[in-house]
């Protein structure tokens, strides 16, 4: 309980809704991306498959969850994200355990690429981080880094209890087992998020206009008053808004094919199957301790600078893996995995920090909807990219050195997408320099 001039007072419900994005990142990323690196040679093994049809199962996720987003984004602003996330609980888990029966390619892109993604992108990122980032505008950055640790939390726990569940019963058991994981939490987490504070008479952040005024002044952070609402429309007619999606679109290349690719990459190097998923933990490890770090820098600094400097120790990270790899020891490796790990830590905090800083609260989920569709084809390709460079040349090397420069890449653009300027400021801003010039002419 806080305290405050004798009266105790509630938590602000708030951070409940944080720790809801929290649960319900860890359940969709976890079963999206971090257990797929579990399945992947037991699969192709037993199934006959190759890596890159198997990793064709991310690009067909990628392109649904694209497609899906968009119509979501908008329900998110007019109904709420507790229907959608009661609904997106049932349909994932109900394709998580379709997937342990499955024999045939088409079967596993059905229930995997399809039906798993529409359920994970009615409970996942885009649900819970949009309505995390309506909760809050001053505390906005440490709310969403915390929410986000989620992310980080499914790669620290679900690659290697999946790993020990698929060696112990085998991996169509594993499958059921997500299946009934993902009911279990999120029915009950579903039941606790909420729209907006004001939906319930509360001001986000949990502090009235004039608190979260004096708070931000003192600060230097944004503020109820000084937030600008961008319409969908005005936000598009910006250039700002292309910098950004293709910034993070380019990243998302890298990021989704590596959290595919390393455990194979790392067990093609000679390290056992539960060696490497250890190994591949320590990238989760890292980039979950460091989001409170990454929380406490957005609420200080610029998110553009930070996603530009994450991009960079991203980058960093992929060449220091490769280097690891040859030496075939430990301890280099697990080096290079944390310092990837730090660098991508930042990459889905600070994502939504720029896009709610920038365009502000009301119409966020519209506009983020309209992103995400562009930013996820940018990603759709590296899983299926990483598989194929892999079946033409035995190896890992090319693709990893491409994803490499993809984060450069992505360090430029962010460093261009200046915060827009808001067609309100300029009608002000001629407006005071048509009476500075009547002033002079007087």
């Amino acid at each position: 309980m806080a305290q405050r001039s004798g009266v105790f007072r509630r938590p602000f419900y708030g951070w409940y809704i944080v720790g809801v994005a929290l649960v319900a990142q860890f359940v969709a990323v976890g079963t999206q991306t971090y257990s797929s690196t579990v399945f992947l040679k037991p699969m192709t093994q037993d199934l006959g498959w190759t890596r890159s049809e198997f990793s064709a199962v991310q690009t067909v996720s990628t392109v649904v969850m694209g497609i899906v987003g968009f119509g979501i984004g908008m329900l998110i602003d007019k109904r709420g994200p507790r229907l959608l996330m009661l609904a997106g609980g049932l349909i994932c888990g109900a394709a998580l355990i379709a997937t342990s029966q499955v024999h045939n390619l088409w079967e596993f892109y059905l229930a995997r690429g399809v039906a798993q993604t529409v359920g994970n992108a009615m409970l996942g990122n885009l649900v819970v981080n949009v309505t995390v980032s309506k909760w809050f505008i001053a505390r906005r950055g440490m709310a969403v880094a915390i929410a986000s640790s989620g992310v980080s939390l499914g790669g620290v726990l679900m690659t290697p209890v999946v790993s020990w569940v698929a060696g112990t019963w085998g991996w169509r058991e594993a499958w059921v087992f997500l299946g009934f994981l993902v009911w279990a939490l999120i029915f009950p987490a579903a039941m606790v998020i909420r729209r907006t504070p004001e939906d319930h008479g509360l001001h986000p952040d949990g502090m009235t206009p004039e608190e979260a005024q004096r708070y931000s002044v003192a600060k230097k952070r944004l503020s109820m008053a000084s937030e600008i609402q961008w319409t969908r429309p005005e936000a598009l007619r910006t250039a700002t808004i292309w910098l950004i999606i293709i910034a993070y679109g380019i990243a998302n290349i890298g990021i989704g094919a590596l959290l595919l690719h390393l455990v194979p990459f790392l067990s093609d190097h000679g390290w056992s199957r539960g060696e490497a998923a250890t190994l591949y933990s320590i990238q989760a490890w890292v980039a979950l301790v460091s989001k409170p770090m990454w929380g406490v820098l957005m609420d200080r600094f610029h998110p553009r600078h930070l996603s530009a400097f994450g991009f960079a120790v991203a980058a960093l990270g992929v060449l220091a893996i490769l280097g690891a790899a040859h030496s075939e020891a430990w301890l280099p490796m697990a080096g290079a995995l944390a310092l990837w790990g730090f660098g991508i830590g930042g990459a889905i905090p600070l994502q939504e920090t720029v896009w709610a800083n920038y365009f502000g609260r009301q119409h966020l989920g519209r506009i983020r909807s309209v992103a995400l569709p562009f930013t996820i084809v940018f990603g759709a390709g590296g899983p299926l990219l990483a598989g194929e460079l892999y079946d033409r040349s035995g190896t890992y090397t090319v693709a990893f050195l491409l994803f490499g420069l993809f984060w450069l890449i992505g360090f430029v653009v962010i460093l261009l997408a200046r915060p827009p300027r808001h067609p309100s400021q300029r009608v002000v801003e001629l407006k005071q320099e048509a009476s500075e010039t009547a002033a002079a002419a007087t």
